[in-house]
Order: C-alpha cells, then structure tokens, then sequence
C-alpha cells in the first residue's frame, strides 16, 4: 500500500495547483501511477476521487492524468496487457459528468482527448461516442426527464377527453401517456382543455411556434384582447376525437 500512498500524495498535491499543469508534474503522476500497478483498482479510485472533489479548473487536468496512465500502461505493459484502460472504462460515465462541470471553454479540450481516442483506437467507438454525445447535452438522464414532466392520473385523463369515458379507451390513452409520445400527446391536450384557446400562428416566426404561450401571455399583458375566432366546446371536441383518432391509428 506505500506505493497507493505515495499515488495519492503526489497527485492530490495538485489540488491546489493552478492549470496548467506542468508536463514534468504530470509525468510525476503517472510514474507513480504504473509503481502502483499491482494495486490498479485503488489507483483508479484515487483519480476518480480527484475529478470528483477538485475544483472545476483542475477538471481537465485530471482527464489528462486518466489518458497519461492510460497510453503509458498501454506502451509499457502492451494493449492486451493494460488494466488501467478498462478499469477507468467502467466508471467513465460518472467520471465524465465530473469532468463536464468543469469551465464552458475548457469542454472543448475533453472532446479533443474523446477525438484522440477514438482516433488511435484507445477505446472503442462505442465507448467513446455516448461520452462525446454527453458533451452535446443529447444524453439527458431519465430522472430528469420524469421530474420535468406532470403525473398524469386516470382523472385528468377523463376530464381531459370527455369523448373517452369508456374504461378500455382511458386505459389506452394512458398506455399512450406512459410511451415516448406521451410527452407530445400532454401538449396537444393542453390545447383542448377547457377556457383556453389557440393562440393565433405567426407565420415565418420559429420563436412563436416553438412557444406559442409566451407570446399569448404577452398579448394579453401589454395589448387589448384580440378579436380572435373563438372556437366553440363541440368544435373543440370533435378536433380533439380527431387527433385521438390519429393517435390510436398510428
């Protein structure tokens, strides 16, 4: 464990370095790295701590000692012998939310070290590509997902689609709710409720389409009520069959 020991001391004396790191400090660290070898696991989990607790500043630096052990492990010891890469692997998604907090400009330096390795075959393509689609914020947690969304309730349902009071035809606009339209399905809805109404299209403006409750909520703030086809509860009932009727059909 003294070699563990000494990992630890030499690369936590970073943690109150400003970046950039020098190269002689960062080779520091990865000798003591690959002395520390037979014990790899608690290696890997000194680093991981290290991105996890530094401040964001050092983020990248931390990256950097993960690819110095890596490819020295992989010079030294051969590919096939190399236990650093895979155990890093198997914790690289936490570890690369860690590294995604670091400063916005320096996001760009993790996606040139993905590039990198996926360029020299350090990790495989279907490793290095979700950490790249992390960068792009496209991978958003489930858990998020579900807490942004509202719970959707067998009442809300029936006073939502008065034309639906059947108990199979609830059931499967449920079902409908729990699937990936479920989303899209709540704003249509949203649409139809009662005391609401449409608000008019704006053509050739993306902004009003994509939000059209920010401009209704402006109107009605700075400029008199429009004079705007209301559209009659039975008008709003039948278009909303219809787009229930599309739904089941697709």
């Amino acid at each position: 464990m003294d070699s563990v020991n000494a990992f630890n001391l030499e690369l936590f004396s970073m943690i109150d370095m400003k970046p950039p790191i020098s190269r002689a400090k960062m080779m520091s660290v990865t000798k003591s790295a690959i002395k520390a070898i037979k014990l790899y696991k608690h290696v890997v989990q000194i680093v991981e701590k290290f991105i996890k607790k530094c401040k964001p500043e050092l983020k990248v630096p931390g990256l950097y000692v993960v690819d110095s052990i890596v490819r020295q492990s992989r010079h030294q010891f051969g590919v096939d012998k190399d236990v650093y890469g895979p155990r890093f692997q198997k914790n690289f998604t936490p570890t690369f939310q860690n590294l995604y907090l670091c400063p916005h400009d320096d996001k760009s330096k993790i996606i040139r070290v993905l590039n990198l390795w996926q360029k020299n075959a350090v990790f495989e393509m279907d490793v290095v590509q979700p950490l790249l689609d992390m960068a792009a914020g496209s991978l958003v947690p489930s858990a998020s997902i579900a807490s942004v969304q509202t719970p959707v309730s067998s009442a809300s349902i029936a006073a939502a689609l008065p034309q639906l009071q059947n108990p199979e035809a609830l059931a499967a606009v449920a079902q409908l709710f729990q699937s990936g339209q479920g989303h899209e399905l709540q704003k249509i809805l949203q649409r139809f409720q009662p005391g609401q109404q449409t608000p008019p299209v704006v053509p050739n403006t993306m902004a009003d389409q994509n939000h059209p409750h920010v401009v209704q909520g402006q109107h009605n703030t700075h400029h008199p009520p429009l004079n705007t086809h209301q559209t009659h509860p039975t008008e709003q009932k039948n278009s909303l069959a219809k787009v229930m009727i599309s739904f089941f059909v697709l």
